[in-house]
């Protein structure tokens, strides 16, 4: 086998470190091109949905949120502070009767034909 010229090692060492700085750099310059969409997609905020819930029974149309508020003050109302407020729709006596903090009876009740 024929032996190199030290010339001819030297312009192979010399090539090698030229194409990693070569391929470095476009590596680079794409990962950056692929962060500027991203971050464009980022600045972009789409409209939040708007959600209400209505509770229509015998003729009567309700909304979930005006149930809520009118149980509120109820409780408010009667001087009660509530960590934990669970309210129960009654299709049938069209009411609302809620429980404070796991207690409650026939007074805690809200009729939805007022609201």
């Amino acid at each position: 086998m024929p032996r190199k010229k030290k010339t001819e090692d030297a312009a192979a060492v010399t090539a090698a470190p030229a194409k990693e700085k070569t391929t470095k750099a476009k590596t680079t310059a794409a990962r950056t091109a692929d962060a500027q969409p991203a971050e464009k997609k980022a600045t972009v905020k789409k409209a939040a949905c708007k959600t209400s819930v209505c509770v229509e029974m015998s003729g009567l149309s309700v909304s979930v949120n005006d149930i809520q508020n009118a149980v509120k003050k109820a409780v408010k109302e009667k001087g009660l502070e509530a960590s934990e407020l669970n309210i129960y729709i009654n299709a049938a006596e069209q009411a609302a009767y809620y429980t404070i903090n796991g207690e409650g009876g026939e007074d805690y009740k809200v009729e939805l034909n007022s609201l």
